[in-house]
């Protein structure tokens, strides 16, 4: 059985673009703490605790369970978390670049964007899980599947990728809403008990229990309007003309970035004006994805390109509907497209320059110089997850004395005194121990201290590491 022209050169283009992917993310990326902290999350806990802890996470199940049969095969943590996201990442360019209707060259700028081929490709998060399930729930659409188990069992394993998912499966279903004439039995459809499955387990796993929870995960200051404006330009100029004006996150809203986030709107409208169901979908998603912003979590720009990503199924549907080719639309897409990719590529060479942070270098000193019956204290837990994933070996953390790999996002930072450190060096019954900080430390603190080594090369993420030696009699 043989495949025709344009076959072939699909899928040597998916192999091609994952193969760049692996070599970058293998070759160049260093891990931050967030790739790390859902690693050790699966790794040090049971399946129970996994479960118990998504609370503090703010994120559902999947990432963390499908990481934790790998960590049981790591020998090199590094290249085993980084193998666990390619297969991911991999899927996912295989339904854009094989399955999927829409042209190849489209195809080809979608995946070479920052948000496909950076944020969700190199960087090994769980959104990459989003756009695989989301790509496969859009075929299933596309193929009017709704009512085949297959359908439920994805739509329901979307909405245990991110909060970002189940906003893409309400989405969606909103579209088959409009264009379904039997709604009646879209009710009872294997896609929609999946739905309800899905955003009830979600629901009950990372849905906050405590009234400040909301507050502390939220974290931005301002007027409403602000928050509102910022939400409105991230989730629009930040999304479809990344890097055409400062980082939203960072520098907050600009009268630019609010007139490109009303281009953004005119150029989703322009693409699907002539099919409302696709309009109305592509601005409901725009719509609850600001919301949340607005409401819960402002995010950041690897948030925000969830809509870059809905808007890559919605361009596929379209495409699908067409049976005359337009081009008008996809040159929307092309310019939001063109946007991202040279966005994308300043990150990707970036990346290549410069380290992603300091972690890489102060872990392999720390596994080199630092015997292993000498322990390494944290100042701050959080800052130090990347340092522990690339040294090989656990902190400790004061005042309880435990060793630690992952940590919790709503906790506070406790700052030991010196006293307390060295009571904790006679209890493990060793000489001396060494601090790490991702600051000075302050002299009069820890007036016995001594520097030892500094890792303060530029990075991307502007972490830096202080390593000091601690003598304990």
């Amino acid at each position: 059985m043989g495949f025709s022209e344009s076959k072939v050169t699909r899928y040597f283009a998916w192999l091609l673009l994952t193969a760049a992917v692996a070599w970058l993310k293998l070759g160049y990326h260093e891990m931050w703490k967030d790739e790390w902290q859902a690693w050790f999350v699966a790794k040090d806990m049971n399946l129970s605790q996994i479960l118990r802890f998504l609370y503090y996470e703010g994120h559902p199940a999947l990432w963390y369970l499908y990481l934790k049969p790998f960590t049981l095969l790591a020998s090199d943590q590094v290249w085993m978390l980084a193998i666990a996201h390619l297969l991911t990442v991999a899927g996912a360019l295989y339904f854009i670049l094989v399955r999927f209707r829409t042209p190849m060259w489209m195809g080809l700028l979608f995946v070479l964007s920052y948000f496909v081929f950076f944020e969700y490709g190199i960087v090994s998060r769980g959104y990459a899980l989003v756009i695989l399930f989301v790509f496969w729930a859009t075929l299933h659409i596309r193929d009017g599947k709704p009512h085949q188990i297959t359908s439920g069992i994805v739509v329901f394993l979307l909405c245990q990728t991110e909060v970002f998912g189940v906003l893409m499966a309400l989405a969606l279903t909103l579209y088959l809403f409009l264009t379904t004439q039997d709604r009646k039995s879209l009710l009872t459809s294997s896609w929609a008990k999946g739905l309800a499955a899905g955003i009830l387990v979600f629901t009950i796993c990372v849905f906050p229990r405590s009234s400040g929870h909301i507050a502390r995960t939220h974290g931005k200051t301002g007027t409403l309007s602000d928050l509102l404006l910022n939400s409105i330009q991230g989730n629009l100029s930040n999304t479809f003309f990344p890097g055409s004006t400062p980082d939203t996150f960072r520098y907050g809203w600009t009268f630019a970035g609010l007139v490109l986030s009303i281009a953004a709107l005119a150029g989703l409208w322009y693409m699907f004006r002539k099919n409302r169901p696709l309009l109305y979908t592509m601005l409901a998603l725009v719509v609850m994805m600001t919301t949340f912003s607005f409401v819960i979590f402002p995010g950041g720009i690897r948030q925000w390109g969830m809509s870059f990503v809905f808007l890559i199924c919605m361009t596929e549907l379209l495409c699908s509907i067409n049976t005359k080719p337009d081009f008008r639309p996809l040159v929307v897409a092309a310019v939001f497209s063109v946007f991202a990719l040279v966005h994308g590529f300043k990150a990707v060479r970036e990346d290549i320059l410069i380290p992603f942070s300091n972690a890489r270098e102060a872990g392999l000193f720390i596994s080199e110089k630092v015997p292993v019956k000498v322990p390494v204290v944290a100042l701050n837990k959080f800052e130090s997850t990347p340092v522990i994933g690339y040294a090989g070996r656990k902190f400790f953390e004061l005042p309880d004395g435990k060793e630690f790999s992952y940590f919790r996002w709503v906790d506070k930072v406790y700052v030991p005194t010196e006293e307390e450190i060295k009571l904790f060096g006679k209890f493990k019954g060793v000489g001396g121990v060494v601090i790490i900080s991702p600051k000075p430390i302050d002299t009069l603190r820890y007036p016995s201290a001594k520097a030892w080594k500094s890792f303060t090369s530029t990075n991307f993420k502007n972490e830096n590491y202080y390593l000091y030696s601690l003598p304990v009699k």
